[in-house]
């Protein structure tokens, strides 16, 4: 999956306004990021790529980059 696909993904998936440029933003300053977006996105992913998601280490980042970069190693 590409940063393109991963963003596409996130603004399809939970309805949020988010360009290639909010993957490195931190989630205080993403629009409407609250926590139901993380478990709805780790399921969107979950689904797209047909690999579970390491959730635990999710909670920990905070930014949809980081995100990106771990669901990148794990595949």
């Amino acid at each position: 999956m590409t940063k393109e696909d991963f963003i596409h993904l996130v603004r399809d998936e939970l309805d949020l306004p988010l360009g290639i440029d909010d993957l490195d933003a931190d989630f205080d300053r993403v629009v409407s990021w609250d926590s139901m977006h993380m478990i709805r996105l780790v399921g969107a992913v979950e689904r797209q790529t047909g690999r579970r998601v390491p959730v635990g280490k999710l909670l920990a980042d905070r930014s949809l980059s980081a995100i990106y970069e771990r669901i990148s190693e794990a595949a």
